[in-house]
């Protein structure tokens, strides 16, 4: 296997050069020779919970039907630490029978020396759930642009004034720095919404929940919330806590988020919302591209384009608002608090993006 390896990076390098091939190597291979190794960069927030089993499931599946040998799943022990990653990537390299790798990034920047050694080593490399610039590495992800730009446009169609907070994703991640971004854009149209705060709630309920705490604390009454996914129940936990409620907010495709605002609807009270989901079956949609790439097939030039070329954009279905609710929770009655509505490409959607 390590021969065969070093064989392929050979000759994905020609192909690569010779300008023929979108993507990490692709070159035919036994269907039983193909290895998948993610690293998830975290663990333990809801979206890499369900991403994460997601990703075990879709690999027991593949084993099943006969397509790969096998499947390894990482966690990082420091959550979001990009030089453990890093690490955990070159493990994945020195391991003569992995060929795939997949990971989602924790840094746009500071993984790209080992996702080119990746590359050089002659494995199959997909980043999933962001964007990075590396020869050879596709991306499948959400445009994170797109996303957080549709989320903020429609806050500001229901309400163009008033005090506003943001509560963002963890500091660094490309996701989180595409959303911020596109945010930011949005509100440059409307000098009418002052934004009084900005901060992390690092994607999880918790720390939002703690996060808006302190900004309620200052005494601003907030009328508009900006946040992103895994957030929401426990901003606005917080706003409950202290008797308050904001005029319109990013929501969430989530049982917690729904269920509150639902008890909320039946006491009288509104509160609108939108809500998308940035959905943790990404890696799913990473897998069976990087599959597709494995076993020797060529993605479709339209298949392929976002910021650097080289990412395959999976396009999100689902949208709800306060107005639809009840449409999102015939996909969440009787799920846990922490369960996020999620979708990701079918088998035939992912073989659709090849030739």
């Amino acid at each position: 296997m390590k021969k065969s390896k070093k064989l392929f990076a050979l000759l994905s390098s020609l192909v690569i050069m010779a300008g023929l091939v979108v993507g990490g190597g692709g070159l035919p291979a036994e269907a039983s020779d193909i290895v998948v190794a993610f690293s998830s960069g975290s663990s333990g927030t809801l979206f890499r919970t369900i991403g994460i089993e997601d990703f075990r499931q879709a690999g027991e599946e593949l084993m099943a039907a006969g397509r790969i040998k096998d499947f390894k799943i990482v966690n990082n022990v420091v959550n979001r630490d990009a030089t453990e990653q890093a690490n955990i990537i070159r493990d994945f390299i020195n391991d003569p029978d992995i060929n795939v790798i997949i990971i989602n990034p924790n840094s746009r920047t500071d993984l790209n020396g080992v996702l080119a050694e990746a590359v050089a080593a002659g494995n199959v490399v997909v980043a999933v759930d962001a964007e990075v610039d590396v020869p050879g590495v596709i991306s499948v992800s959400i445009n994170h642009y797109d996303w957080a730009t549709k989320n903020a446009e429609w806050i500001t169609s229901v309400r163009s004034s008033g005090n506003a907070i943001h509560i963002t994703g963890n500091d660094g991640h490309p996701a989180n720095e595409e959303r911020i971004r596109a945010t930011h854009d949005v509100l440059a149209k409307f000098p009418d919404i002052r934004l009084i705060a900005e901060t992390t709630g690092r994607w999880n309920n918790q720390d939002s929940k703690q996060v808006t705490e302190q900004i309620l604390g200052g005494g601003h009454d907030i009328d508009i919330v900006f946040t992103q996914d895994s957030m929401a129940a426990g901003i606005l936990s917080a706003f409950l806590d202290l008797g308050k409620l904001p005029d319109v907010m990013f929501g969430e495709c989530g049982t917690q988020f729904i269920r509150m605002w639902r008890e909320l609807r039946d006491q009288g009270v509104e509160l609108k919302f939108a809500a998308q989901p940035n959905p943790p079956s990404i890696v799913r949609s990473g897998l069976l591209v990087a599959l597709g790439i494995a076993e020797g097939k060529t993605l479709k030039a339209d298949s392929v384009g976002g910021l650097y070329g080289s990412t395959v954009y999976y396009p999100v279905v689902s949208w709800f608002t306060h107005e639809t609710a009840d449409d999102l929770w015939t996909f969440l009655e009787g799920t846990p608090d922490d369960w996020l509505h999620t979708e990701s490409f079918t088998e035939e959607q992912a073989a659709a993006l090849f030739e």
